[in-house]
């Protein structure tokens, strides 16, 4: 299992451990999932981190190393469905992103209740890019933290965000320096736990109401859309982009 997990005190620790890129698949989300339920269960955790060891926070899903994906018939599937158990969970989530959060990064980041970052962080919802369509139901959760405006801007330009940018439009709460991430993702958590645990979690799923449901339904036309993207000429051409590390050239078929 590529995460590391451990209880703090009253804080659970969940530290991805894919260095440098912390690239994810299906079971690397299903192996998350069960352990923010497993600390669901742990009446002793108040609150959880989520970091990883490395350059990067996440950098998406590999397509370096599955270069089959795009021949799938139903390649994420399995990865929403897991996708959708992270935001079905009950204790707040504070995610220390010490670099990159991309494409489907960015959407595990957004899982958090709070993120901390660093001016190295990266952000980007880059599926443009690829001439694909968002997933891991950032379409919900995007606007949800930095609004309808900044979020559409994020999605239809592919713009990657320095930290101190994404601090001024909201997506990262508490701007540090590098080293000090994951310590004040710890701290933050620290200040949660000392609130009533009951009062903490029913006034978490209060604020958060329905957004597990709107991300059950969303993943679905997120996963509808990519299948159709994925068979076009424009989504072959972003990928091999991607891979040779140019600008694509994409023709709109």
């Amino acid at each position: 299992m590529d995460i590391d997990i451990s209880l703090e005190g009253h804080i659970g620790v969940i530290s991805i451990q894919r260095p440098p890129n912390n690239h994810f698949d299906h079971q690397l989300i299903s192996d998350i999932a069960d352990s923010l339920e497993d600390f669901d269960k742990e009446i002793e955790c108040r609150c959880i981190v989520l970091c990883s060891e490395g350059k990067h926070f996440c950098a998406g899903a590999n397509f370096d190393q599955d270069r089959d994906m795009k021949d799938k018939k139903d390649p994420y599937s399995e990865l929403y469905k897991q996708a959708v158990r992270l935001f079905k969970t009950n204790k707040p989530i504070v995610v220390a992103v010490q670099g990159g959060a991309i494409g489907g990064g960015l959407g595990l980041s957004l899982v958090g209740d709070f993120r901390v970052g660093c001016p190295e962080s990266r952000f980007s919802a880059n599926f443009s890019m690829l001439g694909f369509h968002q997933g891991f139901g950032t379409t919900v959760t995007l606007p949800r933290v930095v609004g309808i405006q900044n979020a559409s801007m994020m999605m239809l330009t592919g713009r990657r965000l320095k930290g101190h940018e994404a601090h001024e439009i909201g997506l990262i709460d508490y701007l540090v320096k590098q080293n000090e991430v994951k310590t004040r993702a710890i701290d933050l958590a620290l200040e949660i736990t000392k609130s009533g645990p009951l009062a903490i979690q029913s006034i978490r799923a209060t604020i958060r109401r329905g957004l597990a449901e709107e991300v059950e339904k969303i993943v679905d036309l997120e996963l509808s859309e990519q299948m159709r993207l994925q068979k076009t000429n424009d989504f072959k051409e972003g990928i091999k982009a991607s891979l040779e590390r140019r600008i694509p050239n994409f023709r709109g078929s």
